[in-house]
């Protein structure tokens, strides 16, 4: 390729235009295709032969070299591409006037939008702007096109190298200073580009330089007395609204206030500038133009009405009748008939009051029920609109405020359903006048049934009333020819490709939808068989679409059946028809249309198989049985199967039994020749065909049952949950000889399983069930192998523990095989009840818990027998035995503590299904002559576990009341240190029941009789009421109430009360802001506070000959913090930004752990309060150099050591946070550029600059 290139370059420099033309030619070929970077020498070559060419003297040749330049970018180094843009700005320079003449400015701005999309390193590209720059200083006498080219190029590196701009002094002054100059310049164009780069400059560009930016543009747009500067002005103020919307938040409710009376008033171009507008200051300032929302709505009104050159009569067209008919030739978008007006230029002005009502209807300014009947009122009185573009966003819009208001109503009781109920059948008349006036536009009939689906949606039945004159539209839709490629004026989601589509795709809903109503049965019976005539379609998806929906319509029938509300054998040809249509598509080449048709034959028999004749029931379940093509192939046949015969299923048992042998010869090869989803399918068919007894599986049962065993087998880490439910079902019809010959070795394997996910877990307890029911005899023989199997796993756990005295390795608790082994004995158990017809007694697990369990393997028995019965008390399966509940109280004082774990959970579950037994179990944990300091915790535990079953699970609100006065009972006579699965317990009653137990939570936080401890007791109960996931919003109130009662111990004397104070804040902040909101300028200057260092609180203690500094008020301050970084984070711009810079200066010199989340603080807040740290970054920087000057010891330890360089890091780390405010404040900063210089030097502190360097490379 080199040789070709040289070759080809020297005839760039051919006397001959041809030969240039065709040089060039060929090398644009070349840098298309090549994916070899160029050496330096070459790049440079390349680029000087084309930068050459862009003043040839033909036009051609100038253009084939600046898209060489694009091209060449890729395959350059950067030192070449600056080169390359110096070059080219250089010569512009030179041409002066003449360089109108040329492409330089063209290759300028080509080669810049691809160094964007091409350049990773945005300092490279930000050393493009002073070139750029600097020719535009040099040179104000260039040609206008040249300046626009220019200033293109300029705002692509404003745009993506903003920071790096912000960082070079020199580069950001010249920038903002040449931007200054040209917003006004005489030349229209020129002027608008300098304006928009000067947008560019404001959002992207850091520092004062861009608020001062700001400021010209708006004082400016203030000034400004021509229409097409104050539109260009504005759209770059909306432009910076929509990218960085805090940055004009001050400044948009006067241009709000200004603008609102003159958008009636005001030309074209600016009526639409301003629509634009208000629509972005709606969706990123919301709360900013709240109080002036329905002025805004009306201009919107207005705007979507405004129509000078034309008059909608209420009347024309509104006859939806079938008299005249609606034009149903489908086979052309062009509306030869409607009216159109060439020299109309208001088309604009509606299309922008559609897109503000759009805006308002999803700002959530107005009630649901408003936005249905006031915007959906204007937009659907619109759908005549003349335009195709407006109307297709009118329509659009009107179908996506629908389904933005479905999630209104599921959220809320807003009313919208009543509002869309009344108006829907204005809407479908609206949409069929339309459709008149506009016959031949398919996409306005597409966007009609996209309507027509949302509205279906958003309730049951909404147009039952309309659905004769859909169906005549339907009808004509699925007859017409096939078309495609539709919507050419709007493109979105909500529209399918083809109008067939969006007829059974509305279908679709109105199925899922449906009342089963009159209306929908004529509907349907109307459109039947234009859904089985689209099954032969040969349009892409229409066929597999229309299968799908004849799928969910038989489903539907057999509903209406079953609730004799139809009289479906109308349908039952058809039905049979569509089958006769499905069959050879289950062989089709498009997986989608094979997969389709499949899932249509398997529904089909599923749920109407009992009244078809018996040839086309054959015919199905025949096509079920041949399978064409691989793996993905067999799973969808084999899915089908299932689903035609597994229960319920409409087919007769006889059919299913008559067919289960050629079932089985289909699956049998399959259990152990393919892949794991292929067997799993082919076992879902064997329990399905199990499902019908012995005489389904004929002599197959053993086989079968051996084929299931070898699949587990091959998986014995996770057996599938698909083999577990096959060996369920298959059980049963396998002799009991057979089922005690395997049923060691099985249970073995399934004992040493470590893996299990929910599925499996359900079907090994449908496996065990199966064979306590159904092999009563077997029961005790499986208990003992699975308990042995446990007991083997819990041997060699302890053994493992035993022999492991590292403390960095632990020995995991075998908790899964326990939980599978305890399921499976209940199982089993459950079964054996069932099958003995006998109440479920829990004797055999009293028999495995052991008194006193000695040996490992008597321990291992335990603890399974008491998660057994934890499992069983779960199910409300025991009843209330005074013998088990002593046997559970001992076991909670075992001297093991695997043992006490379980009988804890155990004894909890058990308390938890007899809530009367709560008061003893209270007690006993709470008495200290109640054996050791373990067993009560153990006990406690299961005081938590009782608590959240009776309250948590069963919602037990007459227990609750006294479980609340026993548990505050005993911590009110405590008043000392108390255990935290009380906490737990106690946050539990108040988080089901806040609207009891909060206000009481909140006297006893405030109690004055209370000790600090139980103080701290309360408020760490309410931040867990806080952390619980079933607290709703309704709860709100009452958790304000509580909240107002702990931030007043924000300066308590205690500091562990301030302390959890501030948590409890610091998590409403995070969780729910909205709370604390309003109160934050009370709380405030306590929460600030708490960051100044209490010198009382500091005590220094000796240690022989060494010293040691100890802050008791530490944890509190770092809690401030906490609270102060979340404050930033959650509600920006509440806090006053110089208390929080101070906050940062005090915080930066403070211990470690505190200035690890002033770190954060800074992260979050320097964009919002860019101002106040540029204010005060000579105090930071000294704040960073205090912390810097923290001598180590002379002879420190390891953790010393290690102590001083975290603190070193994270200096530089603040350091590096703040070298954009430092760059942007005149003149520099000598403390910050002091510590710059230091950390940069490897020479001056070698740490220092080996922090520097890694956080720098970071992109800290």
């Amino acid at each position: 390729m080199l040789n070709r290139f040289d070759e080809l370059l020297t005839k760039l420099k051919d006397i001959d235009q041809d030969i240039r033309s065709m040089a060039i030619s060929d090398i644009l070929e070349l840098l298309r295709t090549s994916r070899n970077k160029l050496s330096r020498a070459e790049g440079e070559q390349c680029t000087e032969a084309f930068i050459k060419l862009l003043s040839d003297t033909q036009s051609h040749v100038q253009n084939l070299a600046a898209e060489c330049l694009d091209q060449v970018v890729h395959l350059i180094e950067e030192d070449t591409i600056r080169k390359a843009v110096l070059e080219i700005c250089t010569n512009i320079q030179k041409s002066g006037r003449e360089a109108g003449g040329c492409a330089l400015s063209v290759g300028l701005r080509r080669m810049t939008v691809r160094v964007v999309e091409e350049l990773d390193d945005k300092a490279v590209l930000g050393s493009l702007a002073t070139p750029i720059v600097t020719v535009l200083q040099n040179t104000p006498e260039l040609p206008s096109d040249v300046m626009i080219d220019i200033f293109g190029a300029l705002s692509e590196v404003l745009t993506h190298a903003g920071p790096q701009i912000g960082a070079d002094s020199n580069a950001v002054s010249q920038t903002q200073e040449l931007l200054f100059k040209f917003i006004g310049s005489s030349n229209v164009a020129v002027r608008r580009r300098a304006i928009a780069a000067l947008g560019a400059f404001v959002v992207h560009v850091p520092g004062a330089r861009s608020e001062e930016a700001l400021d010209e543009i708006y004082q400016r747009y203030k000034s400004c007395t021509q229409d097409s500067d104050k539109c260009i002005l504005l759209r770059v103020l909306v432009a910076i609204a929509q990218q960085r919307p805090a940055r004009v938040a001050k400044l948009v409710p006067t241009i709000v206030d200004t603008e609102i009376g003159a958008v009636g008033e005001s030309e074209r171009e600016l009526h639409v500038t301003l629509l634009f507008m208000f629509e972005t200051f709606v969706r990123r300032c919301t709360e900013l133009v709240a109080d002036k929302c329905d002025e805004i709505y009306h201009i919107a009104a207005d705007a979507v009405r405004f129509d000078p050159n034309y008059s909608y009569s209420d009347d024309e067209g509104m006859d939806t009748s079938s008299e005249g008919g609606l034009d149903n030739d489908f086979g052309d978008d062009s509306d030869g008939d409607a009216f159109e007006d060439d020299e109309d230029d208001s088309w604009d002005v509606r299309l922008g009051g559609v897109k503000l009502l759009s805006a308002i209807a999803k700002s959530g300014l107005l009630y649901p029920s408003d936005v249905v009947n006031r915007i959906g009122g204007v937009l659907l009185k619109s759908f005549r609109e003349r335009e195709d573009v407006v109307r297709a966003e009118i329509m659009l819009t009107y179908a996506a405020v629908v389904e933005e208001l479905q999630k209104e109503e599921a959220a809320s009781n807003s009313g919208v359903v009543d509002a869309l109920r009344e108006q829907a059948p204005k809407v479908v008349a609206a949409v069929l006048s339309a459709i008149k006036s506009y016959p031949k536009s398919t996409e306005t009939k597409q966007l009609a049934f996209v309507i027509f689906a949302r509205l279906a949606a958003a309730n049951r039945g909404i147009l039952d009333s309309s659905l004769t004159d859909i169906a005549s539209l339907a009808s004509s839709a699925l007859a017409a020819e096939d078309t495609s490629g539709m919507m050419r004026t709007a493109s979105t989601s909500l529209v399918k490709t083809n109008l067939k589509l969006d007829v059974l795709e509305f279908m679709h809903v109105l199925v899922a939808h449906s009342t089963l109503s009159d209306e929908v049965e004529q509907f349907f019976a109307t459109e039947k068989d234009e859904i089985r005539k689209n099954v032969e379609s040969k349009t892409f998806q229409v066929p597999a679409t229309a299968l799908d929906v004849a799928a969910e319509l038989v489903v539907l029938l057999r509903t209406a059946a079953e609730k004799s509300l139809w009289d479906i054998a109308q349908f039952i040809p058809w039905a049979e028809d569509m089958a006769q249509c499905a069959i050879p598509l289950t062989g089709a080449d498009d997986q989608n249309l094979k997969g389709s048709a499949l899932d249509f034959v398997g529904t089909l028999l599923q749920q109407l198989g009992n009244r078809l004749s018996p040839s086309a029931v054959e015919k199905q379940l025949e096509a079920l049985t041949v399978v064409k093509g691989g793996s993905g192939d067999l799973r969808r046949v084999l899915g089908a199967l299932v689903r035609a015969i597994a229960r319920p299923t409409a087919l007769s048992r006889e059919k299913i039994v008559e067919a289960a042998p050629g079932f089985l010869q289909l699956v049998k090869p399959l259990l152990s020749q393919y892949s794991a989803a292929v067997t799993a399918a082919a076992l879902d068919v064997v329990s399905a065909i199990a499902e019908y007894g012995a005489d389904a599986l004929t002599d197959n049962s053993n086989q079968i049952l051996q084929s299931v065993i070898a699949v587990i087998d091959k998986t014995p880490d996770a057996p599938p949950p698909s083999a577990l439910r096959a060996l369920a079902a298959v059980c049963p019809s396998v002799s009991e000889a057979n089922i005690q010959m395997m049923i060691s070795d099985l249970i073995k394997q399934l004992s040493t399983a470590t893996v299990y996910d929910g599925q499996s877990t359900e079907a090994l307890g449908e496996l065990f069930r199966a064979i306590g029911r159904t092999f009563p005899g077997l029961t005790k023989i499986c208990s003992d192998e699975i308990s042995d199997g446990w007991q083997q796993a819990y041997i060699e756990y302890a053994r493992r523990r035993k022999n492991t005295n590292n403390d960095v390795i632990q020995v995991q608790f075998p908790s899964s095989s326990l939980k599978n082994a305890a399921n499976s004995i209940n199982a089993l158990y459950e079964g054996y009840f069932e099958a003995q017809g006998s109440p479920w007694t829990s004797e055999y697990l009293s028999k495995m818990i052991r008194t006193a369990p000695r040996t490992t393997a008597e321990i291992g028995l335990t603890c399974l027998g008491l998660r057994a019965l934890g499992y069983a008390a779960q199910k409300d399966a025991l009843a209330q035995d005074s013998e088990q509940t002593a046997q559970l109280f001992a076991q909670a004082g075992s001297r093991n503590e695997d043992v006490r774990r379980e009988a804890a959970d155990a004894l909890g579950s058990y308390v938890g299904s007899h809530p009367s037994m709560f008061s003893a179990l209270f007690s006993s944990s709470t008495d200290d002559s109640e054996g050791s300091d373990l067993c009560r915790l153990s006990k406690l535990e299961a005081v938590r576990v009782a608590t959240d079953r009776i309250i948590g699970t069963s919602r037990d609100k007459a227990s609750a009341g006294s479980m609340w006065k026993q548990i505050t009972g005993y911590v009110q006579s405590n008043q000392g240190s108390l255990p935290d699965s009380l906490v737990q317990s106690l946050a539990t009653i108040v988080a089901i029941f806040p609207e009891t137990y909060a206000v009481p939570l909140a006297e006893y936080i405030s109690s004055p009789d209370n000790s600090t401890e139980v103080r701290a007791f309360y408020i760490t109960t309410f931040r867990t009421v806080l952390a619980d996931k079933q607290l709703s919003t309704e709860c709100d109130e009452q958790i304000k109430r509580v909240l107002t009662t702990v931030m007043a111990g924000i300066d308590d004397s205690s500091a562990e009360i301030r302390r959890l104070s501030l948590l409890a804040l610091q998590t409403v902040i995070q969780d729910k802001a909205a709370l604390v909101e309003s109160a934050l300028t009370t709380i405030a200057p306590a929460l600030f506070q708490q960051t100044v260092i209490d010198e009382s609180l500091v005590r220094t203690i000796r240690m022989g000959p060494f010293q040691r500094r100890v802050d008791d008020g530490l944890d509190a301050r770092r809690a401030a913090y906490q609270c102060v970084q979340a404050l930033v984070h959650a509600l920006p711009g509440t806090a006053e930004g110089s208390a929080v810079v101070d906050s940062v200066v005090r915080g930066i010199a403070d211990e470690q752990e505190i200035r690890l989340v002033v770190l954060q603080i800074i992260n979050e807040s320097l964009p919002m309060l860019f101002g106040e740290y540029m204010a005060r970054l000579d105090s930071l920087a000294e704040s960073i150099e205090k912390a810097q000057g923290t001598v180590m010891p002379k002879k420190p330890v390891k953790q010393e050591i290690e102590k001083h360089n975290a603190m070193l890091r994270s200096t530089v780390a603040l350091l590096v946070a703040l070298e954009p405010v430092a760059d942007a404040v005149s003149p520099k900063s000598a403390v910050f550029s002091k510590l710059q210089e230091k950390a940069v030097d490897p020479g001056s502190d070698r740490t220092l600059a080996m922090y520097y360097q890694e956080l720098v490379s970071n992109d800290f």
